[in-house]
């Protein structure tokens, strides 16, 4: 709810249907309660869900949240059945979603009064996550999640989703894992973290059953995860054995504040093959890559164009109110383009390898950041003959078939370089082929968040492959050798993202 309350019903409609209608969208996932407590932001009777409002809101976003909140409330008709009964009427499906173990402080949410009332449940310095973000102020505060091993948190989660699916004719519901991944459970609770989190997820399969046995239809169970099979293992999500019991119905591998090309959803497709299970692809929470913010639209199609590569049944997109707020009118065309892989095909893209979105450009710099895949970069280059440094690059794009057809209009290669002296030797392959040093054009880097002009060295490096074939659909490796550098210099050679930029003709242009 970004409109300046108090929101009226069209308002609301249009933010969650007008802005998809027409469009690739077919089905809503929607977030029906605030960050950090999870306080309901429809009609409920559970006493423990009520916000407790303190006499001055904490930011202008919470004020907004509130204001629009109580708009919601007041209004003489549930503005929630009436845009559910709309989105059905349109052909698309409704599922209502909370965040599993939202973190976020007051500046985000307000407090329920569960939170004032249990400040036992809150796992507070005893946190079993080795990461833990700081506030505004710097200050690292203690963790403000809850403890899942507490019957009495999955309890008051479990009644808050009882009453959301036994009011709403929605079509199923969606744990959003990710708010705040690692962060549920205690030191002395995590060893039995996984079986905790596997018997709650039955539980509350069981209770999606039961109430749609009572109203006579479906009711579906999703969930957002970390995007590798390796973090959902190391942090305690037992997806493998939700998958086969048939636990879920999505399961929507995600970034984690960031946007990304690399995520393996091949892994998640074969996993589920067979299975009642659908994998659906999160390439973007609408930041990164790098310093980007929203996104560019050439990224996000990047992203998506390798999940459909990889075989998913569909695409999420998800935080796209980033795009919202920020007025980019011209990005609303991704939700025409991203729903089908014959649509994003032949579109302008930005396959981007780069490090952590957050902490490349905020107070979060030079900070460990929980990510859900492994990063290539930054990686410091050592010198010697070889074998340098490789990065992989996966692209979607038939490279042949576009300049087959004379529709590749461009081909281009950014390398973002830190702390050059300018005398450094330097040897470039890109898929075992040599790419000439010297017919690079060279600026200062603008990914880097502290680079003034290129004063210290930060430099970016960009190369034109358009006429070789040194680019190829699937894989790309580039490879980038230290042969000289003066030893005089202490700073690491640093190379800090991978940009590959591939860009098309609306209509065949030059000669068959």
């Amino acid at each position: 709810m970004w409109i300046a309350p108090p929101v009226s019903l069209d308002q609301f409609s249009h933010e969650i249907l007008g802005v998809t209608e027409g469009t690739q969208v077919d089905g809503i996932v929607h977030h029906m309660f605030t960050c950090g407590d999870c306080v309901p932001l429809f009609h409920c009777d559970i006493a423990d869900a009520e916000p407790v409002m303190p006499e001055a809101l904490a930011s202008c976003h919470v004020w907004r949240c509130m204001h629009n909140r109580a708009a919601l409330l007041e209004m003489p008709e549930d503005p929630w059945q009436i845009v559910i009964a709309a989105a059905h009427a349109q052909g698309k499906p409704f599922w209502g979603s909370m965040r599993f173990n939202d973190g976020h402080p007051p500046e985000y949410g307000p407090r329920s009064r569960f939170g004032v009332e249990h400040p036992e449940c809150f796992i507070g310095d005893d946190c079993a996550a080795g990461i833990h973000a700081p506030g505004p102020d710097g200050v690292v505060p203690p963790c403000r999640h809850l403890n899942f091993a507490l019957p009495v948190v999955r309890e008051h989660r479990k009644a808050l989703i009882a009453g959301l699916c036994s009011r709403y004719e929605v079509d199923g519901f969606e744990w959003d894992f990710t708010r705040d991944n690692c962060h549920n459970f205690t030191k002395a609770d995590a060893g039995n973290g996984v079986a905790i989190l596997n018997d709650y997820m039955r539980e509350i399969r069981k209770l999606l059953d039961d109430i749609a046995e009572q109203r006579g239809r479906p009711l579906g169970f999703g969930v957002r995860v970390p995007g590798t099979l390796e973090v959902c293992k190391e942090t305690g999500l037992d997806v493998e054995t939700w998958i086969r019991e048939g636990l879920v119905n999505m399961l929507t591998p995600t970034v984690y504040y960031d946007t990304t090309c690399e995520l393996p959803y091949r892994t998640f497709v074969e996993l589920a093959r067979g299975t009642a299970t659908k994998i659906y692809g999160n390439v973007s929470e609408g930041v990164g890559p790098g310093r980007f913010r929203p996104p560019p639209r050439e990224a996000v199609r990047a992203g998506v164009a390798n999940a459909w590569r990889d075989g998913v049944d569909g695409v999420n997109i998800f935080n796209f109110h980033h795009h919202i707020v920020d007025n980019r009118i011209d990005d609303m065309v991704l939700y025409s383009e991203c729903g089908d892989p014959a649509t994003v095909a032949r579109k302008d893209k930005l396959y981007m390898v780069a490090g952590v979105a957050v902490p490349s450009q905020s107070r979060f710099f030079g900070m460990d950041y929980e990510t859900w895949h492994p990063r290539q970069v930054p990686v410091d280059v050592p010198k010697g003959d070889g074998p340098g440094v490789m990065v992989r690059v996966p692209i979607s794009d038939d490279i042949e078939a576009a300049r087959r057809d004379r529709v590749l209009a461009s081909i281009v290669l950014r390398l973002d370089l830190l702390n050059m002296t300018g005398h450094e030797k330097l040897r470039l392959l890109v898929n075992g082929k040599e790419v000439l040093i010297n017919s690079a054009k060279w600026g200062a880097s603008k990914q880097y968040p502290f680079n003034w002009n290129g004063m210290h060295g930060d430099m970016e490096a960009t190369f034109d492959l358009t006429g070789g074939d040194w680019i190829q659909e699937g894989d790309n490796e580039v490879n980038l050798i230290l042969l000289e550098r003066p030893d005089d210099i202490a700073p690491p050679f640093t190379l800090y993202t991978v940009r590959l930029e591939i860009n098309y003709n609306i209509l065949p242009m030059g000669l068959a």
